[in-house]
């Protein structure tokens, strides 16, 4: 017994000292939150903002911004949000937003500012863009514009739609009519005379600017991705243009590209203005704009034994001084062109052209065989003073990528512009071909490989606009001269120019590397 009860003892000594020893804590975690404001949603609503929109629209946040598009025309700006919002109030510039009620400008940038009780702030961009989300032209005249020689007085509205830039350009204009067979067009295209110079949509300062209607084009891409692929490779004065939305006279017209007039200029063919009394050797060297152009629709032109003609497109007032100038050095350079010693770098075209500038011409016309650029009109020329014949700026490509119905260029294979007057010359030499060779390969990789992506991404950007004008012309599913398909949708339309293209590049590339 005793020695059970001394275990016994024992193991109760040692229990209680393991008890005693042992230290228990208790203590919680304290969980501080995070003071943290952020906005729920936000959207204008139409039993808010009554005769504005018709129906309630959300804006979509992303990250620090929100953007929203009210589908209406709309040149009052201001609106009653409603939004709701995570431990913060909302200012705008130090005004107090309550939702549902306060009414806020936003023809000009508005950053919304949320605060919580305890300080904490953050802000959101708020963008709102109109209609169709491009920049809209509020064109007004006194009279109807029904000809392309006389002008009717009026006003542009210049709105950006995008309120990183939102003034509003009230500008005094003249406007005419312009093209030849696109005149004839039910959408017309437009030529502007702005009183003083001005820059629109960040566009160079000019006076002079064109509406494209782009209405043979159902794409309504194909200058502007003529315009880009030019820039990109450096052709000599690619003009620059933006898409917009014409509304004339208080009527949408539809999707129209504005882009800048062919003239000489600082911010267009930037070579020296020839004037009246620039008769000196050195002087009647140049500058001079000329256009190739079958119509010789210009006041002063002439011929070359080869009967190609050329209009005078600047100066204005050509001496006749000046017009034999011009016309003796054109025709010595298509005599060097045609010449024995053609490819003779001293006696031959190189003496009297700029090779880059035809190159890089050549490839944009060629890649997307352009029907006007063989030997028809639209091919401008250029000569600085004391300086060589240069080709450019490019223009005008409404029938290109196969959008004709009645000629070679419509398929996406075959020579076009390499047969035409002077370059089917021009290709006899070695030398000329292996420079067009070199320049086709340094810009396939990167350049030419880009089309279908800016295809992709200007047919994003104009697909609320290009919606709406194919509401206003019903043109999809008709014929329109001179088109090569019918196709019915839009899409299509895209596809369709998308895979011409392909095909195109493909025998370019095989061809090429042939010569």
């Amino acid at each position: 017994m005793n020695r059970k009860f001394f275990i016994y003892l024992l193991l109760t000594v040692a229990a209680y000292g393991c008890k005693k020893d042992k230290v228990v804590t208790d203590v919680k975690e304290v969980v501080v939150e995070k003071d943290t404001v952020a906005l729920s949603f936000v959207k204008i609503e139409k039993s808010k903002n009554l005769g504005k929109v018709n129906g309630d629209i959300y804006g979509v946040i992303s990250g620090d911004e929100i953007n929203l598009l009210v589908p209406e025309l709309l040149k009052n700006k201001k609106f009653i949000t409603t939004f709701a919002t995570k431990n913060a109030s909302i200012t705008v510039n130090d005004t107090v937003q309550v939702s549902g009620v306060t009414l806020t400008d936003f023809s000009k940038s508005v950053k919304y500012k949320l605060t919580s009780p305890k300080g904490t702030t953050k802000i959101y961009k708020f963008n709102i863009k109109y209609f169709t989300g491009i920049p809209i032209l509020y064109l007004n005249t006194v009279d109807s514009v029904t000809s392309k020689d006389v002008y009717v007085t009026g006003n542009l509205i210049v709105d950006p739609n995008n309120l990183d830039n939102p003034e509003k350009l009230n500008i005094p204009l003249q406007v005419k009519g312009r093209g030849n067979s696109t005149w004839d067009k039910p959408k017309k295209p437009y030529r502007l005379k702005l009183n003083t110079k001005s820059p629109i949509l960040g566009m160079e300062t000019a006076k002079n600017w064109v509406l494209l209607a782009n209405y043979s084009d159902k794409t309504l891409i194909r200058t502007s991705i003529a315009f880009d692929l030019g820039a990109k490779i450096g052709a000599d004065f690619t003009p620059k243009g933006r898409f917009v939305e014409l509304v004339m006279n208080n009527y949408h017209v539809g999707n129209y590209f504005l882009t800048s007039q062919v003239e000489v200029n600082e911010t267009r063919v930037n070579i020296t203005e020839l004037k009246k009394g620039n008769t000196s050797a050195d002087e009647i060297t140049g500058g001079y704009l000329l256009e190739q152009d079958k119509r010789l629709d210009e006041k002063f032109w002439f011929k070359t034994t080869a009967d190609i003609p050329f209009t005078i497109k600047s100066p204005d007032e050509i001496t006749e001084d000046q017009l034999t100038y011009i016309h003796n050095y054109i025709q010595q350079t298509e005599d060097a062109i045609y010449s024995a010693d053609f490819a003779d770098p001293e006696k031959g075209y190189a003496k009297y052209i700029k090779v880059e500038s035809f190159i890089n011409w050549f490839l944009v016309q060629e890649l997307l065989k352009n029907e006007d650029a063989k030997e028809f009109s639209s091919n401008f020329y250029y000569k600085e003073r004391n300086g060589k014949l240069g080709l450019g700026p490019l223009w005008d490509f409404d029938l290109s990528c196969g959008n004709n119905d009645y000629s070679n260029s419509r398929y996406p294979t075959g020579w076009w512009v390499k047969d035409g007057p002077w370059f089917s010359h021009l290709f006899k030499d070695p030398a000329f071909r292996q420079k067009v060779k070199l320049r086709w390969n340094q810009i396939r990789g990167k350049e030419i490989n880009e089309i279908t992506s800016t295809i992709d991404k200007t047919v994003a950007y104009i697909d609320l606009s290009q919606k709406k004008n194919f509401n206003r012309w019903l043109i999809l599913d008709q014929y329109v001269w001179p088109n090569q398909f019918v196709l019915g949708t839009y899409p299509k339309e895209v596809a369709q120019l998308k895979a011409w293209l392909t095909e195109r590049i493909a025998w370019l590339d095989k061809e090429m590397n042939n010569l």
